[in-house]
């Protein structure tokens, strides 16, 4: 058993998920002693249906890695140095960590309904139980070996479990690689201000200061804003238009709503008649409060995205809402959140509501223009927007193998709303040192415990 067998079986998985299917009898016996040896370790704190265990494998011996007649023969090296360096590169440690992620359900009379295996980024089983197999995939020979590999090396792991060894031995031992951490932003200020800066680009320090003025003064509050008692479509548009200009986006005389489709994602769910798809539609008269108005309450068109002035990914959008009290205040008084004084006395009317975080310098613009325009307008994130801008919240450091996006959840509620995630090298924890505190990982518990 050693590290590179592993990974040569895993490459017969790098197509990513692997839709559940049914199994072979041959695949059903081989994940039985597998299943067998981690039956008292107890499943994870947030699934009950799941397992985990880090796996330690030897890296083996140099012919464990290839013969250098073939690696010359493909034109990989020309000498036994060059392979033996390859072979260090590419194992550099003496020992190889691999996650294994095992899942078993069952349905409600009790009856086996599902089993899967995970292995590194790998899943090498994804198994509907009950059903009959169509007949024997690719990858079944693969599977049934790493499954007779992962249980030798998973019975290793559990006796370090019951000996009390295993997990000081992974806190300890795991690589940097696999660890979740945070580091404050003020140190990437510090250590490299080549790739990391106070004022982000396209940011001046006056709008900075501005935005800073406006949050310290309490102007960012739903209910100390103004409402609009009316709207129309151009008020819209040419709210847009303003926050495109703070951007740099000038269109000069450009009609209003010609500037909107420019930047905006164009699902617009049937408002200006230049939509596509589902969201096609006639479009409303632009100038027409009532127009507006029905349109805003009653459009049968959902699921769009008229409020996407700057295209993008899932987070990496801006969003200049429209907001209506209407909406909320007599959902919260029927559920107990308001009474219904308080409700008369809250402001009603239309306002502007700004989302962006991910996109923070075009976020930030909008909003100080539009504010700067005598219109209501709040931000959300602002105050997580603004400890970016000071340095004093959390950059969140992922594992290799997490896409630096969408990760907030990865994060406990005491480092605030981590907003931003990166990955570390070798050359930047010998820069950062003791500046990045990784977060603990959970113990593997036995049952009996």
């Amino acid at each position: 058993m050693n590290a590179p067998t592993i990974d040569r079986l895993l490459r017969y998985f790098d197509r990513g998920h692997m839709n559940p299917s049914a199994p072979t009898e041959r695949i059903k016996m081989a994940m039985e002693p597998l299943f067998k040896t981690l039956s008292s370790l107890a499943p994870l704190n947030e699934n009950s249906e799941a397992k985990a265990i880090w796996l330690k494998i030897p890296r083996g011996e140099i012919s464990d890695y290839g013969s250098f007649d073939e690696f010359k023969d493909y034109g990989e090296v020309e000498t036994y140095e060059e392979f033996e360096t390859q072979w260090k590169e590419n194992y550099p440690e003496e020992y190889c960590w691999y996650e294994l992620v095992i899942v078993e359900s069952f349905n409600k009379d009790g009856k086996l309904r599902y089993r899967g295996v995970r292995v590194g980024d790998e899943t090498i089983i994804s198994a509907m139980m009950n059903e009959k197999p169509a007949g024997q995939s690719f990858t079944e020979d693969a599977a049934v070996s790493l499954c007779g590999l992962l249980t030798e090396a998973a019975e290793e792991a559990m006796e370090k479990l019951r000996a009390g060894t295993y997990n000081d031995e992974v806190n300890e031992q795991l690589p940097f690689s696999f660890r979740t951490g945070v580091i404050r932003r003020s140190v990437l200020w510090e250590k490299e201000p080549e790739y990391f800066a106070p004022i982000p680009k396209g940011l001046t320090p006056e709008t900075v200061a501005a935005f800073k003025n406006m949050l310290s003064t309490g102007q960012n509050e739903e209910t100390a804003v103004g409402r609009l008692k009316s709207m129309t479509a151009n008020d819209f548009f040419r709210a847009c238009a303003i926050g495109y200009k703070a951007c740099g986006y000038d269109h000069g005389d450009m009609p209003l709503a010609d500037q909107y489709f420019a930047h905006a994602d164009g699902r617009d769910e049937g408002l200006s008649g230049r939509g596509y798809g589902l969201n096609a539609g006639p479009g409303i008269v632009f100038d027409d409060p009532e127009a507006w108005e029905e349109w805003y309450f009653h459009r049968e068109q959902h699921g769009g995205h008229p409020w996407e002035v700057c295209r993008g990914g899932n987070s990496t959008h801006v969003d200049l809402f429209v907001r209506h009290d209407r909406h909320t205040l007599d959902w919260k008084v029927r559920l107990g959140e308001m009474t219904g004084e308080e409700a008369a006395a809250h402001p009603c009317g239309y306002y502007f509501q700004i989302a962006g975080k991910h996109r923070a310098s075009e976020a930030v613009n909008f909003y100080t223009a539009i504010y700067e325009a005598g219109l209501p307008v709040v931000l959300n994130d602002a105050k997580e927007i603004l400890a970016r801008f000071e340095g004093t919240d959390y950059v969140g450091i992922v594992p290799h193998s997490v896409i630096s996006k969408y990760c907030e959840s990865m994060f406990p509620a005491k480092y605030g709303k981590v907003i931003d995630f990166m990955h570390v090298y070798e050359e930047e924890l010998e820069l950062y040192g003791d500046q990045i505190e990784w977060l603990p990982l959970e113990d593997a518990v036995l049952l009996d415990q």
